[in-house]
């Protein structure tokens, strides 16, 4: 196996993990830095339209340059943004300096899939994200225990700093450890931006872009933490708790998702999590029992982990080698416009109804299954193959303990 894998796994849980010291209370800084409910829905999307740009141009540069420089500086540059975003007296000041965050970690995006994806054989890319989505439970058990325990002592604006000092760490890790994974091939046939609209093509937009607006909407957006405070009336250490303890079931199923990719395929298990996470923040949402709420968060944990797993493995598989870095910027660009429109629609309705973001994110999981349905089909129709799909076929190789 590459040493890409470990090092990626370390390095990328010490960034979740430094960033799940605040990320849970996020929606809840802002706001004590001013903004409302409605300008943070909206700074969020301005983050994900400047994030997808950026995605988009990583993907470019990814195939032209190598993968490896856009794993590693902008994380530094982050790191060091981080640090300057705790010092900010106000939201405006605030959400300009934490751009710079925003921007690197979007570069990094697609640059993630594709060094681990090439790091290891098709048919082991399941196992390898998964093992990688292991140390990332890791880091979002002891993350939000971290930020629960240091957040009386330093405040939020001190979690912020050690976040950043930790990301610029893990981003000379990687400058150490890391090795260029671009395949030869890159480059030898000709990509123009339309052709992710066309064919099959459009089909993995459609479920990748659907997939993403799922996670805004639920684990990755503000309005999990809002309705936990509003709704719930939980309070900030007890909210990082609670992400800390769901993260438990988090960690192990991302060792059993890695297996049942390889097992059943990508395609199936996204489909799986993705319907799991909407129905399971459904649920979630109306429970008032202490009992309800852990298990709500367990139940979203899981399901999370298992799609997140499939969608590594899907986003390197269902694209040619040849063209994938820009493929994968495209589609991130596209998929971040999705959900800077989705942020502020879903921040808007939730005026009306508190659990809005959370039918949302269904009716996008419905979208995300149907789509996939799609594209397997025509895929058994065509007999397109991105590589092997399971474990055990020719040319693979076993990861550490397979």
């Amino acid at each position: 196996m590459s040493r890409n894998v470990p090092a990626m796994a370390v390095t990328t849980a010490v960034i979740v993990g430094s960033n799940m010291l605040w990320a849970p209370i996020f929606s809840l800084i802002m706001r004590d830095l001013g903004a409302s409910d409605l300008q943070i829905s909206l700074a969020i999307s301005v983050w994900a339209l400047i994030g997808a740009v950026a995605q988009y141009y990583a993907g470019l540069l990814a195939d032209r340059v190598g993968r490896f420089p856009l794993i590693v500086y902008p994380m530094h540059l982050g790191g060091l943004a981080l640090v300057a975003a705790g010092f900010m007296p106000s939201w405006l000041p605030f959400a300009v300096i934490y751009t710079v965050w925003a921007v690197g970690n979007a570069v990094t995006s697609p640059v993630f899939s594709l060094i681990v994806g090439e790091s290891v054989p098709p048919a082991k890319r399941g196992r390898a994200f998964g093992l990688i989505e292991f140390s990332i439970g890791v880091s979002l058990i002891l993350g939000p225990l971290a930020g629960a325990k240091l957040l009386p002592y330093v405040g939020a604006k001190g979690l912020l700093i050690i976040s950043g000092v930790l990301v610029a760490a893990a981003a000379t890790g990687r400058l150490l450890s890391l090795r260029e994974t671009r395949p030869e091939s890159t480059g030898s046939k000709p990509f123009a931006f339309r052709h992710v609209f066309e064919g099959r093509m459009g089909l993995v937009l459609l479920a990748v872009a659907l997939w993403n607006v799922v996670l805004v909407m639920t684990m990755w957006g503000p309005f999990l933490s809002l309705h936990a405070s509003d709704a719930m009336g939980l309070s900030k250490p007890t909210i990082n708790l609670f992400f800390a303890l769901s993260s438990v079931v988090s960690a192990l199923m991302s060792l059993l998702a890695g297996k049942l990719v390889g097992r059943f395929g990508a395609n199936r298990m996204l489909s799986i999590g993705g319907l799991g996470l909407a129905a399971a923040v459904v649920l979630w949402s109306v429970q008032r029992s202490m009992a309800g709420i852990v298990g709500g968060f367990v139940l979203m944990s899981a399901f999370m982990m298992l799609a997140m797993v499939a969608s590594d493995t899907f986003r390197v598989s269902v694209v040619e080698e040849s063209v994938r870095g820009r493929a994968l910027g495209a589609i991130g660009m596209i998929t971040g416009f999705a959900t800077a429109v989705a942020t502020p629609v879903a921040g808007y309705l939730k005026q009306f109804s508190s659990t809005a973001p959370f039918w949302i994110s269904l009716a996008a999981a419905a979208g995300l299954a149907a789509s996939v349905v799609a594209l397997t089909r025509h895929d058994t129709r065509t007999g397109f193959h991105g590589g092997p799909a399971h474990e055990g076929e020719p040319g693979s190789l076993d990861l550490p303990g397979g």
